[in-house]
């Protein structure tokens, strides 16, 4: 197994980008000083925030209806089935006082979810909503896609189903490659739920709050963010800023990394700052892993901006006393805030409520929406990525490389820097020929470390001549040790260089609480979607670290080189194949044969660090295949699970 003797460069470098984000953000806040000013900076976000969710779908009709009616001593409980879009299912529960009068109108709240197999049958969930129904409000609580009612993956899918927030990751790896994003399908669930609550007779347009903790609150906030006609909103254990996450090693959820958010310069704060001076809580936890230090920071940046925009008591932060969860502590808070902004009198404390069974509060029969017809949220995204690939024209090799090479977001290359030679370059694998070993600094703190293995030559030195230059699946070194095929290349003739790119091999980092590199939030995962919000691709960093060592070896001699790469490393060096200007030979070994595979089949094991994009907006892998030619061999691929293919 090779040494991790890099673990930290890659957490490091994207803390620093994040953290350059996060400053210059500060320093903008901190030059607003006029009602005029906080204005324009309102204006501002709320126009970067949309960007990163567009586009939404048309509005269709919810054809909403009441499966079931529960008429509680307290409330009543309606069973409600929608469509947020067409043949989409969305299920949920409206809460209304059992003390309505007819005609009369209430305050109402959209009650979202976090990340619970029971999703709005979970026992914090029936609290808060039952609670906020006692208080006068109608409440209506959702299922989110993948929870409670609204399965989404089944045993004749290839595998076991996946835990619950991997199924949130795997349709949002699959939804990248066809330009889409599961916060947008999230979000726009939660848009015309709120267009279902408004529809209905007892709510008064003019006092809508949302609230949820977790993943709901996530939800709250971009919905507060993109929906003008909710008045109040109360996100629970989310708010505190993408740099908090990065430093202490917390990946995030598919729909928690919106693309290009912090490319645009904004923070977490400003998800709510859209929302601006509108009534705005914010709830923490002081054990909560999103951490409370930049909780309060985030309310204290919510608070002035407020301020200048004239309303002084329009902002409030509360943090509970207990870890990550919608905990009565903090559900009191949260009545008290909406009783306050709503006019409600009563009080906030809450009394015991008796919790119902999943199955009375199922809207669908038997518990699944699909049992309605519902399809599901991979069904839309492999339909999509079938209807680019009928749609797509071949590009040729120049407009090809255009595209690719604007996907991959790569920097730009500048002068060659300097390498140096590692002389500690840990153990050798058993019977290969390693002959050295050395490091090229392909961008400020980033390093691709290479491997010489051959025949000797004289002093250290890069090697001359023909070259192969070798990417591996997750190490490079690793696969000589272990792949016979690649073991075979050290022992003859020609030279081998095995190369691990950023965050690979020997620069694997040692972050997460996991050493696993396909771990789901392992650290592979974190640094994927730190690129996806700096609007930038991890893939296209490590495409670049491969065409920076190519041209290492070939200004230090060497007269032509080839590239081989396996598993990940085959979809690595066939980008670096089609963009380098030398138009080396390539050659693949248990390659991906095509991005539409994984777009396509339910359970998919290529990691988002693999993915691009937009791609199959544009091109698939076949395209590129077919532009190298000649120059491309491969052999043995794998399926979308990381199989061969049978």
């Amino acid at each position: 197994m090779t040494t991790q003797r890099y673990g930290r460069m890659v957490h490091d470098y994207y803390t620093q980008r994040i953290d350059a984000v996060v400053t210059e953000r500060e320093e903008r806040l901190k030059g607003l000083k006029t009602r005029a000013d906080a204005e324009a900076y309102v204006r501002d976000v709320r126009k970067k925030v949309r960007k990163s969710f567009a586009p939404f779908p048309k509005r269709t009709p919810l054809n909403a209806r009441v499966t079931r009616r529960h008429v509680l001593p307290d409330v009543v409980i309606e069973n409600v089935l929608f469509e947020s879009r067409p043949e989409f299912l969305v299920s949920g529960n409206m809460y209304l006082p059992r003390d309505m009068k007819p005609g009369e109108k209430r305050p109402a709240v959209l009650g979202l979810c976090g990340h619970t197999w029971e999703g709005k049958a979970y026992n914090l969930y029936q609290y808060f909503a039952r609670g906020l129904a006692r208080r006068g409000f109608v409440v209506f609580v959702i299922d989110p896609i993948s929870q409670g009612e609204r399965r989404q993956f089944f045993p004749n899918d290839g595998g076991p189903r996946p835990p619950l927030c991997v199924a949130h990751n795997l349709m949002g790896n699959q939804m990248v490659l066809v330009d889409d994003f599961f916060g947008t399908w999230r979000v726009w669930d939660a848009i015309r739920s709120l267009d279902y609550l408004l529809s209905r007779p007892e709510v008064d347009r003019t006092r809508v709050g949302a609230t949820g903790n977790s993943g709901g609150g996530t939800l709250t906030a971009y919905l507060a963010a993109l929906d003008s006609r909710l008045t109040m909103a109360a996100p629970g254990c989310y708010i505190c800023s993408w740099l908090a996450n990065m430093r202490n090693e917390i990946p995030s959820d598919a729909e928690q990394a919106p693309p290009g958010i912090l490319a645009a310069g904004l923070d977490e704060a400003d998800l709510l700052l859209c929302h601006a001076p509108l009534p705005t809580l914010i709830l923490s936890q002081v054990d909560d892993f999103f951490d409370e230090r930049y909780a309060r920071r985030a309310a204290a940046e919510v608070h002035r901006v407020h301020a200048l925009l004239g309303s002084h008591d329009s902002s409030e932060y509360f943090m509970g006393p207990r870890g990550h969860g919608f905990f009565q502590e903090n559900r009191e808070a949260m009545y008290a805030f909406f009783m306050k902004h709503a006019g409600v009198q009563g009080s906030p404390k809450e009394k015991s409520s008796a919790l119902l069974e999943a199955r009375t509060l199922n809207a669908a029969r038997r518990g699944s929406t699909r049992s309605e017809g519902s399809r599901r949220a991979f069904e839309f995204t492999a339909d999509r990525a079938k209807q680019l690939a009928r749609e797509r024209s071949t590009l040729s090799v120049s407009p090809l490389r255009k595209v690719a090479a604007r996907l991959l977001a790569m920097p730009r290359s500048g002068a060659m820097p300097d390498y140096r030679v590692s002389v500690t370059a840990g153990p050798e694998p058993a019977g290969s020929t390693m002959r050295a070993q050395f490091a090229l600094e392909t961008e400020p703190g980033v390093e691709a470390i290479a491997t010489i293995y051959g025949p000797p030559y004289p002093g250290i030195r890069l090697p001359t001549g023909k070259v192969t230059l070798y990417v591996g699946h997750t190490s490079s070194q690793d696969d000589v040790g272990s792949v016979p095929a690649i073991k075979a290349l050290t022992l003859g003739r020609s030279v081998l260089v095995a190369v691990d790119p950023r965050g690979m091999g020997q620069s694997m980092p040692n972050t997460c609480g996991v050493k696993d590199f396909h771990h789901p939030y392992g650290s592979d995962y974190l640094y994927a979607t730190a690129g996806e919000m700096l609007g930038e691709s991890y893939l296209g960093r490590r495409v670049f670290d491969v065409m920076r060592m190519m041209d290492l070896l070939l200004a230090e001699g060497a007269t032509e080189v080839r590239l081989l790469g396996r598993g990940l490393g085959s979809v690595i060096v066939t980008f670096a194949g089609l963009l380098h200007d030398t138009q080396p030979r390539v050659k693949l070994m248990h390659y991906l044969p095509s991005f539409e595979l994984v777009a396509t089949t339910p359970l998919s094991s290529w990691p988002l660090s693999s993915l691009l994009r937009g791609c199959l907006c544009h091109f698939d892998l076949p395209d590129i295949y077919r532009a190298l030619g000649k120059r491309l061999s491969k052999t043995m691929p794998w399926n979308a699970h990381m199989r061969p293919v049978r």
